[in-house]
């Protein structure tokens, strides 16, 4: 897949000079999820490249399922890394977005630097929950029936988070409400059952943050696993939700930008 080829919405910012960064959000969010993290990366010399997921924004929504799976989503992050002229660049992802990074961190390892992580049951619960096709049907077909209105009222949508301002929520609805619930429940069918990545990250090659939310506490198991068995991964713990980048953005920013810096 060529540059030409990027069918993700995404966006480029911060200095024309600066190390490259991919942000890659969750589920039921978009590209503006980052809000509260981008200008922390941008001061401190990054450019950042954030995308849309199918079906997300304002990404589209293709009907072939097999666009969705994480496979595919590597051949697109490494098309946007030669977009932006990088040979090896650094990468975040958050819930979702971070079992998809940390696929293209460990099929692709010669390309990221280093990798930033925050609470993710796709990439570290327990493969039976988070790959149950009867269960990924039900959430899909709610998406369906709910449409827009279901996106925008679910739990894991971040736009009530305190840490949102008035003005920056706007921005968050305005980017959000482009969203295609029939992209998002093919996410949910196609992308999400395939993120499980227990059997891989004991041998993971990237070394790799997990910025953990404390106060996700169905999260614990996962985040011990992690420390327990996964390879190459230093875990730093802060008081945050699931949206450990928003709950607490400011300790996210630092303690990522700080991680990212000591490989520049």
């Amino acid at each position: 897949m060529s540059p030409a080829h990027i069918d993700l919405n995404y966006e480029i910012a911060g200095p024309s000079d600066g190390m490259p960064v991919l942000f890659v959000h969750g589920i039921l969010t978009c590209r503006a999820h980052w809000l509260l993290n981008l200008p922390a990366f941008h001061e401190a010399g990054f450019r950042s490249v954030t995308v849309d997921l199918f079906g997300h924004g304002s990404s589209p929504a293709p009907e072939d399922e097999d666009a969705y799976h994480p496979d595919r989503y590597v051949d697109r992050f490494s098309a946007l890394r030669e977009l932006v002229d990088a040979d090896r660049w650094f990468v975040v992802g958050q819930s979702l977005g971070a079992a998809l990074t940390l696929n293209y961190a460990m099929s692709r390892p010669d390309e990221v630097i280093a990798h930033v992580v925050t609470n993710s049951h796709s990439a570290f619960g327990e493969p039976n929950r988070i790959g149950n096709p009867e269960a990924a049907r039900e959430r899909a077909q709610t998406m369906i029936d709910g449409g827009i209105d279901a996106i925008m009222r679910h739990p894991l949508n971040p736009r009530r988070a305190r840490a949102f301002d008035a003005e920056r929520r706007l921005q968050f609805d305005d980017a959000m409400l482009l969203s295609t619930p029939a992209g998002i429940a093919r996410t949910m069918l196609h992308t999400s059952p395939y993120t499980p990545l227990r059997h891989r990250l004991p041998s993971n090659p990237v070394q790799t943050l997990l910025v953990a939310g404390d106060r996700e506490e169905a999260f614990t198991p996962a985040r011990e696993w992690v420390e327990a068995n996964a390879a190459n991964f230093r875990v730093e713990r802060v008081s945050a939700t699931h949206a450990v980048n928003i709950s607490a953005a400011d300790d996210f920013n630092r303690i990522s930008i700080d991680f990212l810096g000591e490989y520049m």
